[in-house]
């Protein structure tokens, strides 16, 4: 199953400013509690605040490559 897990991350900029954005993540996951696992592993040892804002499921079937065409 496909989540969309959204996080807010707080960076510092070259000027000592505080930059907020919302990064959004395509997870392949079991459950929202494997979600949490797999995103706080991305995050694991960062040197800024982040913070998981939401966990949905998505109407995701397959996430489709390049690699996975026959002719490649």
């Amino acid at each position: 199953m496909f989540y969309q897990a959204k996080v807010k991350v707080k960076q510092e900029d070259d000027k000592g400013k505080i930059k907020k954005a919302t990064e959004v993540y395509l997870v392949d996951a079991e459950s929202v509690t494997e979600v949490e696992v797999i995103v706080t592993k991305e995050y694991f040892g960062v040197n800024f605040d982040w913070e998981l804002m939401s966990v949905s499921e998505t109407k995701v079937v397959k996430v489709l490559s390049g690699s996975d065409r026959a002719d490649g």
